[in-house]
């Protein structure tokens, strides 16, 4: 039995550190770019190489702190692929429903930085072209819960299948849909989400599915309740988060860090979040330790370097939780 099956994405990250400097950073209309004329030629300040994607980011951090977790996805059988399956042993995550696609690569990222300033360049490989027929569904029996953190290109049609199987097998679901998912057409994917124990997402996605990114973040988390009428979470990057239960809202700030990289910060709060209703089935509990999963991780770069561990949850420090009834 697993407490947790991940699926998503599985990722090498390659993190490009480039010289700050004027003639690379440029503002235009009040957002910031990276510009590097065409011809031209820069030396990197840093390289450094991390395992990283959704499905294994959760999926260690989960291990991380305590859970049985398996990632279910797919590699390419290449030198990525061996670095993402030493990093899921290290953690205690099981890599046996993790599958080596001989034809695919293993997906990259490249997060290219230049002082607090980042872009992300992803490469789609095998884990972005799981499908049906690879999924041993007899398997997902096992598990208390399915996390199905960010999906992309053919990996996205599986959505219903596992959350109608979920919801067929007595298995709880936490969703936390990509962009690409949500903007995608697809006419079901609001009913499937409506599937969601937890539905997991950050104002810009969430704003982007009510078709009403400017509403106050309360409102904003009622309309989303429409959809899923269960645990609605949206994240707001340093303004906190916030969770609506249908009866009461729980507003979070954040547990200060001095940030060096924000990769993974998402899914270190969501993995610490479900973690946290795990342990104490308490929603201030679960805000908690999402905020300082999600701060230990973003205080180190690699999206897997800096995750809490079940031995410091013994003196988990304070985060300022205001509970307020909603109607």
């Amino acid at each position: 039995m697993f407490d947790v099956i991940t699926f998503g994405s599985a990722t090498q990250d390659i993190f490009l550190e480039l010289p700050l400097s004027e003639d690379i950073l440029k503002e235009f209309n009040a957002k910031k770019y990276f510009c590097l004329p065409l011809g031209g030629k820069f030396l990197v300040d840093e390289m450094q190489f991390f395992s990283g994607g959704g499905g294994t980011n959760v999926a260690c951090s989960l291990a991380n702190l305590g859970l049985k977790t398996a990632y279910y996805g797919k590699i390419g059988d290449d030198a990525s692929g061996k670095i993402i399956l030493v990093d899921l042993a290290k953690f205690g995550v099981s890599s046996r429903l993790c599958q080596k696609d001989r034809s695919l690569p293993t997906a990259v990222s490249f997060v290219i930085s230049c002082g607090n300033d980042r872009t992300i360049l992803v490469y789609k490989g095998a884990c972005h072209f799981l499908t049906k027929p690879e999924i041993n569904f007899n398997i997902l029996k096992r598990a208390q819960w399915l996390y199905l953190a960010p999906f992309y290109e053919k990996t996205a049609e599986l959505l219903f299948d596992l959350v109608f199987f979920a919801k067929n097998n007595n298995i709880r679901v936490v969703i936390n849909p990509s962009i690409f998912q949500i903007t995608r057409d697809d006419p079901d994917f609001k009913i499937i989400l409506a599937g969601a124990d937890i539905l997991l997402l950050n104002r810009e996605e969430a704003g982007i599915l009510i078709n009403n990114p400017a509403l106050d973040i309360k409102e904003m988390a009622k309309e989303v309740f429409k959809i899923c009428s269960n645990l609605v979470v949206i994240t707001e990057g340093e303004r906190g988060a916030i969770v609506f239960d249908g009866e009461n809202f729980y507003q979070s700030g954040i547990y200060k860090v001095a940030v060096e990289d924000k990769t993974g910060a998402g899914d270190s709060f969501g993995a610490g979040f479900l973690a946290g209703l795990l342990r104490e089935n308490n929603i201030e509990y679960a805000i908690r330790l999402g905020m300082i999963n999600s701060a230990k991780n973003i205080s180190q770069k690699g999206a897997k370097i800096g995750l809490l561990n079940k031995a410091e949850l013994k003196i988990l420090p304070s985060v300022d939780i205001t509970k307020e009834r909603a109607y």
